[in-house]
């Protein structure tokens, strides 16, 4: 019998649609949300919060003890990628940019980033400067 693994892993994780396009209307959101989360949990992970602004969208997760964290985020985005460019159909093919912006949170860190996650729609307007994960070399190409 395997012997269990307990962890508490927790990640935030940042990714933006290709080219920085506004794909994402906020009527979308609650749909994106179930996504997210149906494909997390098919790789044994739990996703606590998701927030989307029109052209990115941000989760919290729990990470599994036995998940790479690549796998939790290509699946997020592939598979609602595939599933966005089905029911939706967009105008345009629906994909997204390569690679991704993470961090790990603490305990302590939860509550407040559950908030700023949360409240993308809000927190983008023209008066805002690009956040860091956006700026940061290895994300910043619009590479496919």
């Amino acid at each position: 019998m395997p012997r269990r693994s307990p962890s508490l892993l927790l990640v935030h994780a940042v990714w933006a649609t290709y080219d920085r396009k506004p794909y994402l209307p906020p009527s979308l959101d609650p749909h994106l949300q179930t996504m997210l989360g149906r494909h997390a949990q098919e790789v044994g992970c739990q996703l606590i919060a998701a927030g989307c602004a029109s052209d990115h969208v941000h989760v919290i997760a729990r990470l599994s003890s036995s998940v790479a964290l690549g796998e939790l985020v290509r699946r997020m985005k592939g598979a609602s990628a595939h599933e966005l460019n089905h029911p939706w159909r967009f105008t345009e093919h629906f994909a997204c940019q390569l690679g991704y912006w993470a961090e790990s949170l603490s305990p302590a860190d939860l509550n407040p980033t559950i908030d700023y996650v949360t409240s993308q729609r809000q927190h983008h307007d023209a008066a805002h400067p690009a956040e860091r994960w956006a700026s940061a070399p290895s994300f910043s190409g619009n590479l496919r």
